[in-house]
């Protein structure tokens, strides 16, 4: 399968606005609250030529205030599995929603990842290199990351019809401090980041990107693949 003609466009190689909020907003899985009308939404749907026999339909948004940057992740998805239910684990492997991010603009530094599953479950840490050195983020700091999830914690039966699910998350930009000399951004701010929804513990594994990975082989750890993601 090949990536679709949207795709193509422009659009994919223009930078996402993170539209700056004025008060805190809870994470409650409601992708109906009006914030989260008023913010664009970023298509996850890069198949990079990896042959896959099933693409859900991924959408994130994001928006930001003094404190948070909060991402509302949609997806329409089959085939769903969760496995994973403590801080750390290998979340990838179940259906999971990522945001891998380089708070400055110069690539091959340091970027974190944040994956989390259908279920809520966070692996998150600073990667000094491409799969070489990193940190993970501790249980203090990962209790701090709002998320709520629209599924259950864990998933055993893989569920092979249609469903929808929502993930939502709020990101404490005092955390990130923890791990690099990363500031809270401010307007004018860019930083370099890709998104990505992946799914390996079931039947029809999958993995897809907002923008284009030239591998060939899934691998998100490209930093240079990254797109730009600007604050307004």
């Amino acid at each position: 399968m090949k990536t679709n003609d949207r795709t193509r466009t422009g659009e994919k190689s223009a930078p996402y606005v993170i539209r700056r909020i004025d008060s805190e907003l809870l994470p409650d899985c409601n992708k109906h609250k009006a914030v989260w009308q008023t913010c664009p939404p970023a298509q996850i749907d890069c198949d990079n030529t990896w042959e896959m026999t099933f693409i859900p339909k991924t959408a994130v948004k994001l928006c930001y205030d003094d404190s948070y940057l909060y991402l509302l992740y949609t997806v329409r998805d089959k085939f769903v599995r969760c496995l994973t239910n403590h801080l750390n684990g290998e979340v990838w492997k179940d259906a999971c929603v990522e945001f891998f991010f380089s708070p400055g603009m110069n690539p091959p530094g340091g970027y974190f990842n944040l994956e989390v599953n259908c279920g809520g479950t966070i692996c998150m840490g600073y990667q000094k290199t491409p799969r070489g050195t990193s940190i993970l983020i501790t249980q203090e700091d990962a209790q701090k990351i709002k998320i709520c999830h629209s599924l259950p914690p864990v998933i055993e039966q893989e569920i092979a019809h249609p469903i929808g699910w929502t993930i939502e998350i709020g990101l404490p930009f005092n955390i990130l401090d923890h791990y690099a000399n990363v500031k809270p951004p401010h307007s004018g701010v860019a930083w370099k980041a890709n998104f990505y929804k992946c799914a390996e513990n079931n039947s029809h594994p999958h993995w897809l990107s907002w923008k284009q990975i030239d591998s060939p082989t899934p691998d998100f750890h490209l930093p240079e693949f990254f797109g730009e993601v600007k604050f307004e």
